[in-house]
């Protein structure tokens, strides 16, 4: 798994506070290698972000992370698709210039000779009327993170519980429900 603390060749703290729509992409799609080396992004992926295919390629897609991202969405996505799962998340992506865009992405392994040689992605729309509730869920998830103590799991479970109990309020048994249901 690639470490949450590097840096890529960019400032991804630098943000303009700016949200930009999907236009008319349907899905932003990208594959990684088991590292989360970006391997492949769609022409979409590049224009919504305002990085070039090339400049995509062969960087850690974390180079599109939004720093209100909370660590343990990442954390529960690497755990999932390590262990041959889907994972489905609501993501606020980082843009080139700091500027973000929401989507709701869905990230599997893909499987060559019933090993994992890499992850693929594909991003869509959330319900804007929705993404309030996940900008406030993501910074009470960070403020938990923050006061969390330990290793492993015991940094994440504060923010986990965080998480849990905005599912559970809004109906769902699992985050993957409540995503699914934030579907534009």
């Amino acid at each position: 798994m690639l470490s949450m603390e590097y840096q890529p060749p960019i400032d991804i703290r630098q943000v303009t506070g700016r949200v930009i729509g999907l236009g008319s992409h349907r899905a932003l799609q990208s594959k990684t290698d088991c590292r989360g080396i970006i391997t492949h992004a769609s022409r979409s992926l590049a224009e919504v972000s305002g990085f070039t295919v090339d400049e995509l390629i062969g960087q850690p897609h974390n180079i599109l992370r939004h720093p209100d991202m909370p660590d343990t969405v990442f954390y529960l996505m690497w755990k999932k698709i390590q262990d041959g799962q889907e994972f489905f998340g609501i993501v606020k992506n980082r843009c080139k210039n700091g500027d973000h865009y929401w989507v709701l992405t869905r990230v599997a392994p893909i499987e060559k000779d019933e090993e994992i040689s890499g992850y693929t992605s594909a991003r869509f729309m959330p319900r804007a009327d929705l993404v309030p509730e996940w900008e406030t869920l993501f910074a009470d998830m960070k403020e938990a993170e923050q006061k969390a103590r330990g290793e492993g799991e015991a940094r994440y479970q504060p923010a986990i519980d965080v998480m849990r109990r905005f599912v559970r309020r809004r109906g769902y048994d699992t985050l993957q429900q409540a995503v699914l249901s934030a579907r534009a």
